[in-house]
């Protein structure tokens, strides 16, 4: 299948090699960075930079929509596709009905949109194995539902076909186990490095949890919840913390901890 990028960035770099290993072919990468979108086509095998939104002359069938969700609006009017290719929207968040209208406000366009959504961070030069990677597919009519299916299944064994409400669910449970806990490590390592200790010092308990997790074995915090209630405790572990939005967190937390203890 003939494929084509717009979007250079992270998702891009992963998708496009991972498709064209499973035997599609990428055509075009547009960017509105050109140098970005000449360095990715170099890990590609025929690629071209796409220098405008202007793809009404291409051979690719399905294009991906890679660019920043705030950016949709904008880059989504500009854009002209050949006739009866499909559009792939790679996104979390955007609505895809609202996208739809952004595109195609007339809806006279024969071009078919829908979501291919990856669950999981992706950053550029860094290998994942994306054989397991989970990839929710959003459709507006059935037809569509075959093409996507059918190029998750190229990528990864883990598809899901999932609305609008369900994705939403989904993004907000990957930034709550992602990157939430991430600014939660961090300020765990501050800490610790602020004695002079190393992370590692965390390595077996974060383990136990996430093991606990995936065993659906929940972890008890009975203890910690009688401590925390405590309010020297509180006070003084607030005081740790490095900024007044972490100290609200943390008392959020706690509140939260024992109200579910």
């Amino acid at each position: 299948m003939n494929i084509s990028f717009i979007g250079s960035g992270h998702v891009a770099w992963h998708l496009t090699q991972a498709l064209e290993n499973a035997g599609h072919s990428v055509q075009e990468v547009f960017s509105r960075d050109p140098a970005k979108a000449k360095d990715l086509v170099s890990y590609l095998y025929n690629a071209k930079v796409q220098e405008h939104l202007d793809f009404s002359e291409s051979k690719s069938t399905v294009f991906f929509f890679c660019v920043p969700d705030n950016a949709y609006s904008t880059v989504l009017k500009e854009l002209i596709l050949p006739k009866y290719a499909t559009l792939l929207l790679v996104s979390g968040t955007v609505l895809l009905a609202e996208a739809s209208i952004w595109y195609d406000p007339a809806r006279e366009s024969t071009n078919q949109i829908a979501i291919f959504f990856p669950v999981q961070h992706l950053q550029s030069g860094r290998k994942i194995n994306l054989g397991h990677m989970p990839i929710c597919l959003e459709v507006m009519v059935e037809e569509t539902e075959q093409v996507l299916v059918q190029l998750a299944r190229d990528i990864t064994d883990a598809m899901y076909l999932v609305n609008g409400e369900e994705r939403k669910k989904i993004y907000l449970s990957m930034l709550l186990a992602g990157i939430f806990t991430q600014q939660l490590w961090a300020e765990a390592s501050r800490l610790l490095q602020s004695i002079e200790l190393d992370t590692s010092l965390l390595q077996g308990l974060i383990q136990n949890y996430v093991q606990s997790y995936f065993k659906n074995l929940p972890v008890s915090n009975q203890i910690e919840a009688n401590a925390l209630q405590d309010g020297r405790l509180m006070l003084e572990q607030q005081g740790f913390l490095s900024t007044v939005e972490l100290q609200e967190v943390y008392r959020n937390m706690v509140q939260q901890i024992v109200k579910t203890t």
